[in-house]
This record gives C-alpha cells, sequence and structure tokens, in this order.
C-alpha cells in the first residue's frame, strides 16, 4: 500500500471519527427521540396522563406535517409515579437506555428537582410546563427552561383579582397549605397577597402531604369568621376543603392554584365546588373561543381514542403549548440539530405566541423562566365547567 492510499484511508478514519464525536444523542438523518417523566399510576396519574397524551398528540400532528425539518419526533414514556427517587432513575433510563436528545416532560416540582443535577451535568435540552417552583430556575440552569408563573405568583395575582374585581378588601382571609416545596410556593403567595391589598390575615395552617379529615381546620376557620380561604391543595384536598366549608355553614370565597381548575376537583366536591376560583396559566379545555385551545381540541379528537380524550384536562393544554415551544426551537435549527443550538434559541424567544393558550413566552441571557400570564377562572359544578372571569394578568 503506497503513503497515498495510507493517508486517503487515515484521513476517511478521521472524517468518520469526527462524525460520530459530533453526533447528538437521540438525532438521526430521519428521527428525534425526546423523553418525558410524568406520573401515570395512581392518583398522581390525573395529571401525568393528562400531559402525556397532549405530548402524543403534538408529537403525531408534528410528524404528519412532515417532522422537524424532515426528521420524526419519537416521545419516550417514562413513568415516576410522582416519586422523586423514581422520576430520577426514569431520566437515567432515558439518557442510558433511549438515548433522548431533550426533555419535553418533567413531572411535579420536587420530582424535577431530583432530576435537576442530571439535566445540568449531561446539558440536557429540558422544557417543565407542569409544575412551576422559583427552585427551578433561581438559580438557573443553562439547558432547563420553566414556562408559566410559580404558584406564588399564581396565588398573589388570583388574590389581587378578589381584591380588585370583587371587592374583597375588608375580608378575613386564611391559608390552609400542604408541608413541603409546594406549600411554600403557595404560602409565599398568599403572603405577597396579603401585603400587597393590605388584608387582614387571621389564620394559617399547615397540614401533611395525604392528609384526608380536615374537620378540625375548618372549624379553627369557622372560629376566625374567615370569609375568604385560599387553599394549598393539590387535587382531593381542595374539595375535602369545600365540603367542609359547607357543613360547618361557612360562606366563603375559595381560591385554589391551577390544581384545583380540575372537573375531579369538581366531582368530589358536589355542589360544595361550585363558584370556587382557581388562579391558573392556560384556559378551560371548553375555551374553543382561544385559537390554541380550538385547534387542540382539534387535534386531540383526530389522534386519540374517545377515552384517552376524556382523560384531558388543563395538564393537556399545558403539555401541548410545551410542545410547541420546543418544536419552534428544534426547526430554527434547521438540518444541524444540535442541543447547544436548541438551547440558543430557546434563550432568544421573545414574545413567542402559542395561539392564545399561554401568554407570550419570553427567556434572554440567564433568564429560564418564562411566567406568562394569570388568568383567574370560576368553576360551574352544575354543566361541569369553569368560566374565565378574568383578563391575562401580568406578572411583574
Amino acid at each position: 500500500m503506497n503513503w497515498f492510499m495510507k493517508g486517503a484511508i487515515s484521513a476517511a478514519l478521521l472524517a468518520v471519527g469526527a462524525g460520530a464525536a459530533m453526533a447528538e444523542p437521540g438525532v438521526t438523518d430521519d428521527k428525534i427521540v425526546l423523553g418525558a417523566v410524568d406520573p401515570l399510576t395512581g392518583p398522581p396519574s390525573l395529571l401525568g396522563k393528562a400531559h402525556s397524551l397532549a405530548l402524543k398528540v403534538w408529537q403525531e400532528d408534528v410528524n404528519a406535517r412532515g417532522g422537524i425539518n424532515g426528521r420524526q419526533i419519537e416521545i419516550v414514556f417514562v413513568d415516576d409515579g410522582y416519586v422523586p427517587a423514581r422520576s430520577l432513575q426514569g431520566l437515567k433510563k432515558l439518557v442510558e437506555v433511549d438515548d433522548i436528545f431533550g426533555l419535553v416532560g418533567t413531572s411535579g416540582s420536587s420530582q424535577l428537582a431530583a432530576m435537576m443535577p442530571l439535566i445540568e451535568e449531561l446539558g440536557i435540552p429540558a422544557l417543565n410546563n407542569m409544575a412551576v417552583n422559583s427552585h427551578h430556575f433561581n438559580p438557573p440552569l443553562e439547558t432547563l427552561f420553566v414556562v408559566g408563573p410559580t404558584y406564588c405568583q399564581e396565588i398573589s395575582s388570583g388574590m389581587t383579582y378578589l381584591v380588585e374585581e370583587l371587592g374583597l378588601q375588608d375580608e378575613k382571609y386564611a391559608l390552609v397549605y400542604q408541608d413541603d416545596e409546594y406549600g411554600d410556593d403557595v404560602r409565599c403567595g398568599y403572603l405577597k397577597g396579603v401585603e400587597d391589598n393590605d388584608l387582614n390575615n387571621v389564620l394559617e395552617l399547615d397540614f401533611k402531604r395525604g392528609q384526608k379529615d380536615f374537620s378540625a381546620e375548618m372549624l379553627k376557620a369557622r372560629a376566625k369568621g374567615v370569609t375568604v380561604l385560599v387553599s394549598g391543595g393539590v387535587v382531593a384536598e381542595h374539595a375535602t376543603l369545600l365540603k367542609e366549608a359547607t357543613k360547618n355553614r361557612m360562606e366563603i370565597v375559595f381560591l385554589g392554584t391551577h390544581a384545583a381548575h380540575l372537573l375531579p376537583v369538581q366531582a368530589l366536591a358536589g355542589s360544595s365546588g361550585d363558584g370556587y376560583y382557581a388562579a391558573d396559566y392556560v384556559p378551560a379545555l371548553s375555551s374553543v373561543e382561544v385559537p390554541g385551545v380550538a385547534k387542540f381540541m382539534e387535534l386531540a379528537e383526530k389522534y386519540l381514542s374517545e377515552e384517552e380524550f376524556g382523560a384531558l384536562n388543563r395538564y393537556s393544554l399545558a403539555g401541548y403549548s410545551g410542545g410547541l415551544i420546543f418544536e419552534h426551537a428544534m426547526e430554527q435549527c434547521g438540518a444541524e440539530l444540535t442541543r447547544t443550538c436548541v438551547v440558543d434559541n430557546l434563550e432568544a424567544l421573545d414574545g413567542f405566541e402559542t395561539g392564545g393558550i399561554l401568554g407570550p413566552v419570553t427567556y434572554g441571557e440567564g433568564n429560564r423562566h418564562a411566567p406568562t400570564a394569570v388568568i383567574v377562572l370560576k368553576s360551574n359544578s352544575a354543566d361541569k365547567s369553569f368560566e374565565i372571569v378574568s383578563d391575562r394578568i401580568e406578572i411583574e
């Protein structure tokens, strides 16, 4: 073999090696593999299934439109059961076995916190739109982007609505909240709402996760003459507090986080669930006057079974809008899809629109949180619906 042939072979081997070194995880000529960690079993599956079904709808729609610059999307779903240790295990499996490019489902607040060190270590582009806590972006991680207001921002904005639009300035306010990171963030919003609006805070009570009996808490609230109750529960807790208020013949105005914006809360509360308020950042599924909602529902009818369609809720709209954001960032990279490019494109978002599902989405250098805006919805248990009763409340 002459020197020219040896040189040609060496050059070819170097080129192959360089190509392998430059290959991005989860990206081939015709496919992009993404991952999602969601609670798909147990009581929290009410959240996770709705979220994952929306990602399925987004995936099918993208692929029907030709994919991302010719590459088809494949989402691998992992069930964490809403257990932080399982969330981390699930992410490791997605990385080591499924070789994912990015993460479009990040489960709950504590669950994401458990995954954050590995996301940071590996530089995985990740988008959280399911459970927003300030710990997720303060301090910011380079590749983790958060969309939607924190629970703190939801509750403080909701309380301002109660004062400015309903005239509830001179009422007696109380907070009942879960004793964990979620509850702490709700309490943050409650205290801010009290301070911003100069309200009369007469009672604060915490409770253990999973608590089912709130009779003692509501008796204390009645003794204090509470007329506005802010709930830091998740799902069943909202309904139980509402029923206890009715049982104790309390005339109260009730405000919850976006977790109260669920039909099962209405169903569990029965007639007690009529007229309560939920602060959220996405509309109701029935808000078909919103273009993005109408589009999603049309696609959901096309791609989901009747049973799956019935499992949709507000977490579906959050998941679908997250998919749209991730799609835009990947699409802007063209044929040369890299993690760095996606992160750069997410950072560059300035007023990105999702058809009205979210408020405008904006990030920036050193900013990994797009709070969008808060809307307040009111429960109508008679026809099993939620009505938007506020304009979008911008987050300062």
